[in-house]
């Protein structure tokens, strides 16, 4: 009886090619709800205006995108018609393959192959990526007498500013010509090599984890392959910041035959800025102890911190197709802020407050005031990665033309942000962090705080903050929907601030423990 196989799309044979257990989980157990990233959303709104840009300029076309009714034959049908010049996710199919282009245009003795990415430059993995898609696209159209004449990768302007709204004239780079880069020699034993993989009962590859899980894009079945290793008491020294990765640390490790953190000779160890001197051996005695460690020095740490306090929390959006006038693919617009306030170590935190606009047109000069009015003009404030976002946010509002009368009140706020990642990690470690001073594990740490990030159809981090930015500036999104992205966005934010100032009372009560 003949083998079943499934068919492979080019989706597909760059899982296999990253890791055979990803296809085979691709195929056989794939996540029934698939993870939705606000990359799929940049990618979607960059294809809306290449259609509308390659449309404009050689007339008519066919699009093709969400036919699955006999989208093969439509292709074929398209491609031979005299009168369509260009076509928009045309499927082929050749060795059991399928591929989706995402444009094709008649050009006089042929067609052209572009394939649209929401990057701004070319990256080493398009061209494996684009060669399948040329090979199979090659194949079918010299079956149909047709030539495939040229190849080209098509992406954003990073230079582009959006000045008229609905005007993205310059917006896309199409000087990738990558026709003579193209390998296809060996997509066919791809094909040969990866397809028994798709045969129904076909046992799922061994393969264990690696550099591989997370390059060149993050495995969504990292979970699932960390559920099915070994249960083991033994703390991995792969939770070791900056050094859990390195090769030669491996290698030793692989060597003894160990995962176990306690096995590290101490000459792997480094020192770091922004982090306490010998951290590495901090971690390792925290997780022998099994019980957190706090610098001699906490106790005069707050010493100079003055009430009232305040703890904020940005939210940026990479728009990747600009739709707020003055803005660029991928600057960092600033479209919410969350606020606590503590008045004194005697008193309750406030309620909150929180800022959430979405693509209005003077949304940084309405971000930046609201949050000058917030925050007043006395008293210490919190961030965490206070460096990596809000002051770094600051900056950039200071250039900007509509917010340059503000830059002294900027200044002045900047002056007042402590970052409390950088204090954490100088003076606080926890074995229930597992090597990792984000906010979302340095709460796991801290007893008494309420704050969860794990409630399913929540926002649980910056990426899904991102997509749900995408979700309330589609038109075609209900209101009812809209309201209840909202909400999420603001109970997300605000979690971030309250975990902070769980963390800075944490350290506070320790500080003066330490103190007596």
């Amino acid at each position: 009886m003949p083998k079943k196989y499934d068919f492979l799309t080019k989706t597909k044979i760059q899982s296999g090619q990253q890791c055979t257990k990803k296809l085979w989980f691709d195929v056989h157990q794939p996540i029934k709800d698939r993870i939705k990233k606000s990359i799929f959303e940049r990618g979607n709104r960059f294809n809306d205006v290449v259609r509308k840009h390659y449309t404009k300029v050689y007339g008519k076309s066919k699009n093709l995108d969400g036919d699955w009714c006999g989208p093969i034959k439509k292709t074929e049908e398209a491609i031979n018609s005299s009168d369509i010049n260009v076509i928009y996710e045309g499927t082929f199919e050749y060795l059991n393959t399928q591929v989706k282009t995402d444009v094709l245009i008649r050009k006089k003795n042929g067609w052209e192959l572009l394939e649209a990415k929401s990057s701004t430059k070319l990256k080493p993995e398009h061209i494996p990526d684009i060669s399948i898609q040329s090979f199979i696209v090659r194949k079918c159209m010299e079956q149909l007498g047709h030539n495939l004449i040229s190849i080209k990768l098509i992406h954003i302007n990073r230079d582009f500013t959006l000045k008229k709204e609905e005007d993205y004239q310059d917006f896309i780079n199409d000087e990738n010509d990558l026709t003579g880069k193209i390998i296809e020699t060996e997509i066919t034993n791809y094909i040969e090599n990866l397809m028994p993989l798709t045969i129904k009962n076909s046992p799922c590859p061994e393969k264990d984890m690696g550099p591989h899980c997370r390059k060149p894009y993050d495995c969504d079945y990292q979970d699932r392959c960390k559920s099915l290793l070994p249960k083991s008491n033994v703390t991995s020294f792969t939770i070791l910041p900056y050094i859990g990765k390195d090769k030669k640390l491996n290698e030793y490790m692989k060597k003894e035959g160990t995962m176990d953190l306690q096995k590290i000779p101490l000459r792997f160890f480094k020192d770091r800025k922004d982090y306490a001197p010998g951290y590495h051996k901090i971690i390792q005695d925290a997780h022998k102890n099994n019980e957190p460690w706090f610098s001699p020095n906490l106790k005069n740490i707050f010493k100079k911190f003055s009430f009232p306090f305040y703890f904020i929390d940005f939210e940026t959006i990479m728009q990747g197709v600009p739709i707020i006038k003055g803005t660029q693919p991928y600057y960092a617009v600033p479209f919410q802020w969350s606020l606590h306030k503590w008045d004194s170590v005697d008193k309750e935190i406030n309620d909150g407050e929180s800022f959430l606009k979405f693509k209005d047109h003077d949304i940084e000069r309405q971000f930046i005031e609201s949050l000058l009015k917030a925050v007043d003009e006395n008293g210490t404030i919190f961030a965490h990665n206070a460096n990596g976002t809000e002051i770094k946010t600051l900056e950039r509002l200071k250039d900007k033309g509509n917010c340059k009368d503000l830059e002294d009140k900027i200044d002045k706020l900047i002056e007042r942000i402590e970052d409390s990642l950088i204090i954490a990690r100088n003076n606080f470690y926890s074995p229930l962090m597992n090597g990792d001073w984000g906010i979302k594990s340095i709460i796991k740490a801290i007893p008494d705080s309420n704050i969860s990030y794990e409630e399913a159809g929540n926002i649980d981090g910056g990426d899904a903050a991102q997509l749900a930015w995408f979700i309330c500036t589609n038109p075609k999104t209900s209101d009812d929907d809209k309201k209840k992205e909202k909400k999420l966005l603001i109970d997300y934010c605000a979690k971030d601030t309250l975990a902070v100032y769980y963390l800075i009372k944490y350290l506070i009560n320790k500080s003066e423990e330490a103190g007596n």
